[in-house]
């Protein structure tokens, strides 16, 4: 990818193809606070100075673009043929779009959307600083209470590595191959607090009353 520069550009992937098989039903489209749950996910991305915003969708491909409409120009739908695979193949369908123009690659899930604009935003210029300071490929996690979540940043990411994903092994199976990794702390609860399940989406629902 992208080599060395002041200002390298940054793109955000947020997967969410999935078949929601837990749930029972699209948790992409599932309502919190009068949004589907997964247009939070996209707007907390939306928050920060990324260049690019791709969400993968799969399962209810359709339904979710007519229900999710965003005008801004860095947004783009993809969709991932192989969804009923597994995340990794979302994962690999993400970074073969964001293309060799972006030095990092930020991995959001579509279905956390708790996540506070603060910790994308210490995440987002994090990366962009370690994207000037080496050439070699990296990791940053955020972790809450030494709990890694996400979004996960990919800094000057290897494509070859992510070609090795296959169904549901995610960004984890890949993780041991690159060569520096790195947690930042943060106060937030929401890098970890997912939903898919009907109980996780009453959590969430009672939590916002």
């Amino acid at each position: 990818m992208k080599g060395h520069t002041t200002n390298p550009s940054v793109c955000a992937v947020i997967l969410a193809a999935g078949t929601s098989s837990r749930m029972g039903q699209p948790k992409q489209l599932l309502e919190l606070n009068g949004l589907p749950l997964l247009e939070h996910v996209i707007r907390v991305a939306l928050s920060a100075d990324f260049s690019e915003i791709i969400t993968v969708i799969g399962c209810e491909a359709a339904k979710i673009q007519k229900s999710i409409s965003i005008e801004d120009p860095r947004f783009r739908w993809i969709f991932n043929e192989d969804y009923l695979s597994g995340q990794g193949s979302s994962l690999k369908t993400g970074i073969i779009n964001a293309g060799d123009c972006h030095s990092g690659v930020m991995v959001f899930l579509g279905d956390l959307p708790f996540i506070a604009e603060s910790t994308v935003q210490s995440i987002y210029q994090f990366g962009k600083d370690m994207l000037n300071k080496q050439q070699e490929s990296f990791v940053i996690q955020p972790e809450y209470h030494g709990i890694t979540g996400h979004p996960v940043f990919f800094g000057h990411p290897n494509r070859n590595i992510f070609m090795e994903l296959q169904g549901d092994r995610g960004a984890k199976a890949i993780m041991n191959k690159i060569p520096h990794r790195q947690s930042i702390s943060m106060d937030d609860r929401g890098i970890l607090f997912d939903i898919d399940t009907p109980e996780s989406y009453d959590k969430a629902i009672n939590q916002n009353k």
